[in-house]
């Protein structure tokens, strides 16, 4: 979740995901379907042990993938970042091109976040003030952002993920998609997925047990800061760490639906019913978007491993460990499905667990129109008060 700094949620907002089971195809075939089991912790993909899960159920197409088998990174399919804004959220990384923080090898793409001071541009690439040979801000962490942006975006489909997580107080690793055009107007009016987010795995606070929650998110609404979120954290079943291992991390989005999964177990459920947006048209005026927007756009893919911050700074033991690094976050593989059934609504080929949380998400709050006689000042209030409304 990449979110204003107002806007951090803690471990304590969102109820906790149970293991599943007797999953249900909607397509009604018979695929077989492979569950993620046992544990290996090892570097290289030949000696890890884990099975990795095919689609779970027929109709899936692959029409996107990278395997990472080669040495270096495919820029045909990823844009680098390289910048020291700090993702809006106060994060403590620049994030860079080079090998250091992201190499591939061994059939795995490893983004690695170092104690380091490094200078670089203040703005994102995006933002008409960037400019790349800029060193005006200096942060004292390194790390790597990976987009798919105009390389691969995406309306609907089956988005699979497997990566194992990096550990420790300060640490926020996500596995996420942003909207390629922005039809709806600036975050997060146009809407965010987190199909994955951690923050300081591992850590003990209090005598806890260690921390292990992973989170699935939808950011929606307005623009910040009139933006609102809901989502549902899970745990791995036997006390599992993403951390320890690999496991296989996944959304199936379809018109009106976005399900979460995790090895295989459906987990979270949000429908149209409990997102919404709300945009100023070119008069000014605030509207509602149609049909289930803002998810019915062109997403793209990111991965990143941020440092700090307004989530991962905040909770568990606050700030940031800086003994615990480098760490690492390690991707085998970025597979994106098709539902050939119905491509354009992405129907038809989805496997539900009834028993999964339907997440109850927001509605959109009534927008208030002012008659001809209102001042200018109550005017004023008008949209200041559908701004912020929610």
């Amino acid at each position: 979740m990449k979110t204003k700094a107002s806007n951090f949620k803690s471990s304590a907002s969102i109820l906790h995901g149970t293991n599943r089971a007797g999953l249900i195809s909607v397509a009604m075939l018979t695929g077989l379907m492979l569950s993620a089991c046992g544990s290996d912790s090892s570097d290289s993909r030949d000696d890890n042990k884990v099975p990795t899960p095919e689609p779970v159920a027929q109709g899936w197409q692959l029409v996107w993938s990278d395997e990472f088998d080669g040495t270096e990174l495919d820029t045909s399919k990823w844009n680098y970042a390289f910048d020291c804004y700090g993702g809006g959220n106060n994060e403590g990384q620049c994030y860079t091109d080079r090998a250091d923080n992201s190499q591939v090898a061994n059939g795995l793409l490893t983004i690695t976040a170092k104690r380091e001071t490094f200078s670089g541009p203040a703005f994102v690439r995006t933002d008409p003030n960037y400019d790349v040979n800029d060193k005006s801000k200096t942060l004292d962490y390194t790390s790597a952002r990976l987009d798919s942006m105009h390389k691969g975006d995406w309306k609907y489909g089956r988005f699979e993920i497997r990566a194992k997580m990096p550990f420790g107080q300060g640490t926020w690793p996500a596995i996420w998609m942003l909207p390629t055009d922005w039809v709806y107007g600036p975050w997060a009016g146009s809407g965010e997925i987190d199909i994955m987010e951690a923050v300081n795995l591992k850590v003990v606070t209090d005598g806890s047990a260690p921390e292990s929650a992973l989170h699935g998110t939808l950011h929606y609404g307005k623009a910040w800061p009139g933006n609102v979120y809901s989502g549902q954290e899970y745990h791995l079943p036997d006390g599992a760490n993403p951390a320890d291992d690999f496991h296989v991390y996944v959304i199936e989005w379809q018109e009106d639906e976005i399900r979460w999964y995790v090895d295989d177990v459906h987990y979270a459920t949000q429908r149209a019913t409990g997102w919404y947006s709300q945009y100023l048209d070119e008069e000014g005026n605030l509207q509602n978007a149609p049909n289930d927007a803002p998810f019915n756009q062109s997403f793209h893919m990111i991965l990143n491993f941020a440092v700090g911050g307004a989530w991962a700074g905040q909770v568990n033991n606050t700030g940031i460990d800086e003994t615990v690094f480098p760490q690492t976050m390690q991707v085998d593989y970025v597979r994106v499905y098709e539902c050939a059934l119905s491509p354009s609504t992405g129907a038809g080929c989805e496997t539900i667990d009834e028993t999964a949380t339907l997440v109850t998400g927001h509605s959109a709050p009534e927008i208030v129109i002012p008659d001809d006689n209102w001042g200018l000042g109550r005017y004023l209030a008008y949209l200041m008060i559908n701004w912020l409304r929610d």
